[in-house]
């Protein structure tokens, strides 16, 4: 395409070459000297549009591998484990307790490819309006323990506390889609589970107020820096720098959790410092009855007092 764009930029002098050798010294008219300016400007247009449709495809290229190396590097580390694990059972005298722990081990990260996989699949579809919410009511303290649970592995191999704050004066029901919202909640602890140092602490607050839940992931990691603060949940990017080495990913985890938590009708901000730690904040709409009825954490829904008063 370059040789192309650069013999274009030579057919930019053609129309006055040919009503040069037309003429052949007959004096110049200004609607000649128009009409060849026009037809320039339509090659130079044509020209600066290839450039530009060059130099995107070179930066998608550029993007492409990677991401892909990123991908797969993200997909081979759980079939590692899992095959490690695997061979330790199948090739070693291994008592029941320490097979149960390495089988404990290739579930869980059978479990982390398969996020994955969703996340790949399911970002595309979002992004295509191809994938419809499903919202259905849930008890909110069900939902949060086991994200919570499907957590805690990772958590205790990296010797990160986990702390959750969940009021009991909230409503003890959400409206939202019980597939998608658990992924984003999982999503955004695993990613403040991988920038946390050991001996670090992940917090996961809860609070309900004109008519939205609040969700907050704060951790004491590493933080963000001010210049990418603003495009972490964009696709594909990544936070560089000495301080991220032995932390690859897809670029693909928190634009998953910003398009779950939009389409939810919510948003999603960071705030963060340098050494300190990061807090995610996102809000999930509630309809109105939320807001109003009144919720026992246990049962659910309380019907009002109707009596007179």
């Amino acid at each position: 395409m370059l040789m192309v764009e650069r013999l274009a930029y030579v057919l930019v002098l053609s129309p006055f070459l040919a009503s040069y050798l037309v003429r052949r010294g007959a004096a110049w008219t200004a609607p000649a000297v128009a009409a060849d300016v026009a037809v320039a400007a339509v090659i130079l247009a044509f020209v600066l549009l290839m450039r530009r449709t060059r130099r995107l495809t070179q930066k998608i290229n550029n993007l492409r591998k990677p991401m892909s190396e990123a991908i797969i590097h993200d997909l081979k580390n759980p079939m590692t484990a899992v095959m490690g694990c695997l061979s330790c059972a199948i090739s070693e005298d291994v008592d029941p307790k320490r097979l149960a722990a390495l089988l404990g081990v290739a579930l869980h990260s059978c479990r982390v490819q398969m996020s994955l996989l969703e996340t790949l699949v399911d970002t595309s579809r979002l992004e295509n309006g191809e994938l419809s919410l499903h919202k259905k009511n849930m008890r909110l303290r069900d939902l949060l323990d086991n994200c919570i649970k499907d957590i805690q592995g990772t958590a205790c191999h990296l010797g990160i506390e986990l702390k959750s704050d969940i009021p009991e004066s909230i409503p003890g029901m959400i409206v939202a889609d019980p597939d998608l919202l658990p992924r984003a909640i999982y999503n955004l602890m695993h990613n403040a589970l991988k920038y946390s140092a050991s001996h670090g602490v992940v917090s996961l607050r809860v609070s309900f107020r004109g008519g939205a839940f609040y969700f907050e992931i704060r951790d004491t990691g590493i933080g963000i820096g001010p210049d990418h603060i603003d495009r972490i949940f964009k696709k594909y990017y990544r936070v560089e720098g000495t301080s991220q080495i032995g932390r690859r990913g897809s670029g693909l985890g928190l634009y998953f959790c910003r398009l779950v938590v939009e389409a939810h009708g919510g948003t999603i901000g960071v705030s963060s410092e340098v050494g300190r730690g990061t807090s995610i904040t996102f809000t999930i709409p509630q309809p109105a009855r939320i807001g109003e009825a009144r919720y026992d954490t246990i049962r659910g829904p309380v019907e009002k007092d109707k009596s007179p008063v």
